[in-house]
């Protein structure tokens, strides 16, 4: 936990510095359309690596992975690799971690939105350094979860219907992060306390951290969610 500690506040440092270098949306965009094709894999693993900037991801793609890059630093290369072993296909998306030598983010614009494909199971893994990030994940079909935020804001959607029982592991920063659960599907979260406030909105206190709502005594289907709490605010709620 200390160590994970230290990482947020080195992390809030580069978000301090970016800040007094002038970090914008302006500048010349380069847009990179992003594709990983789908083959015979019968399931997947996704990494998606991004340092500064804003990630959007949801469901919806017909090719296991679809979307656009939007860049306007040279450095911000995305490097997209995609290997299939087996039945199991490894995808990975990251950006050149070269970027933050030296750094200047004057007119610097990075910004990901990426549709992921729902047809087989799926072992998610999301690494983010300072950014903005929204995991709209209704609808995919998930076999594990892992997301490491560094700092900025971050919501993850895991409402709807799922029809398979999962594991996540969520490692939350500095920011405001909003996990939002489904109410029909059980639920359980174990969470560590971090330093702030963090908010279990209609769950149900087991002790020692650990968190159910209603569902979740009956349910064939469950959600179990691993958390470890960094800086700032973070609320569970149902949908």
């Amino acid at each position: 936990m200390k160590k994970y500690l230290f990482f947020s506040l080195l992390s809030v440092s580069i978000l301090i510095l970016a800040s007094g270098c002038g970090f914008s949306d302006k500048g010349n965009v380069e847009g990179t359309k992003v594709t990983i094709e789908k083959d015979k894999a019968n399931e997947l693993q996704l990494e998606l690596g991004i340092g500064a900037g804003e990630l959007n991801v949801e469901a919806g793609a017909n090719e296991w992975v679809e979307g656009t890059i939007e860049v306007t630093h040279k450095k911000l290369k995305t490097d997209v690799s995609y290997k299939l072993k087996e039945d199991t296909g490894k995808g990975i998306i990251k950006q050149d971690d070269g970027f933050f030598d030296n750094m200047n983010f004057d007119n610097v614009k990075n910004k990901w939105d990426l549709k992921l494909n729902s047809e087989v199971p799926t072992e998610l893994i999301v690494n983010s350094g300072a950014a903005l990030s929204r995991l709209d994940l209704k609808g995919l079909n998930l076999s594990t979860l892992e997301v490491n935020a560094g700092v900025g804001d971050v919501t993850i959607d895991l409402g709807g219907k799922w029809e398979k029982s999962f594991d996540a592991s969520l490692k939350m920063g500095v920011g405001k992060s909003t996990i939002i659960l489904p109410k029909e599907v059980g639920v359980k979260i174990i969470s560590s306390k971090g330093i702030g406030n963090t908010n279990f909105v209609g769950f149900i206190s087991e002790g020692d951290g650990i968190y159910v709502n209603e569902a979740y005594k009956d349910a064939d289907v469950i959600i179990h969610l691993n958390t470890e709490l960094g800086i700032g605010e973070v609320n569970f709620q149902m949908e």
